[in-house]
């Protein structure tokens, strides 16, 4: 009976399950500094889903048939702005969600090159980020001298 009512409250505070949010052991992450970790990648999800729809319906609203060819001219060049930009945005959720599944399981907090724990820092900044700054500025190298 009690689960019952334990099941109830928690759906009638919100839509999704509530998870404990866990990092890697190896991460140095405590759960406060985790807590709020998450609550970070919630917010900004939900901002980036807000904007990426706003961009998305603003590139593809329709044109004032009767404009002429420079406000035509204009419109597809913002058309083609707005898209990039809820591109990034699409990507940007992929990495979010990414994240948040991460600290579901308890795989968050390494870097996934070296294994080796993301500074509560880098995670502040970017709480999506998948690589230690070391290990990122390594592969930007690497990428610079195959491009060469």
């Amino acid at each position: 009976m009690a689960s019952k009512k334990k099941a109830k409250a928690e759906s009638t505070t919100s839509s999704k399950p509530q998870i404990e949010p866990k990092a890697h052991p190896d991460s140095g992450l405590t759960k406060k500094q985790v807590k709020a970790l998450y609550d970070k990648l919630l917010s900004e999800r939900d901002r980036v889903v807000q904007g990426h729809g706003a961009h998305l319906s603003d590139a593809i609203s329709n044109v004032d048939p009767l404009s002429d060819e420079m406000d035509v001219a204009q419109r597809h060049t913002e058309q083609a702005y707005l898209m990039r930009f809820a591109d990034k945005e699409r990507k940007l959720l992929v990495q979010i969600t990414n994240a948040l599944e991460k600290l579901e399981t308890g795989e968050y907090g390494v870097c996934e090159g070296t294994g080796e724990p993301i500074s509560l820092k880098r995670l502040e900044l970017r709480p999506w980020t998948r690589y230690s700054v070391e290990y990122k500025e390594q592969v930007e190298r690497e990428r610079k001298q195959h491009q060469r």
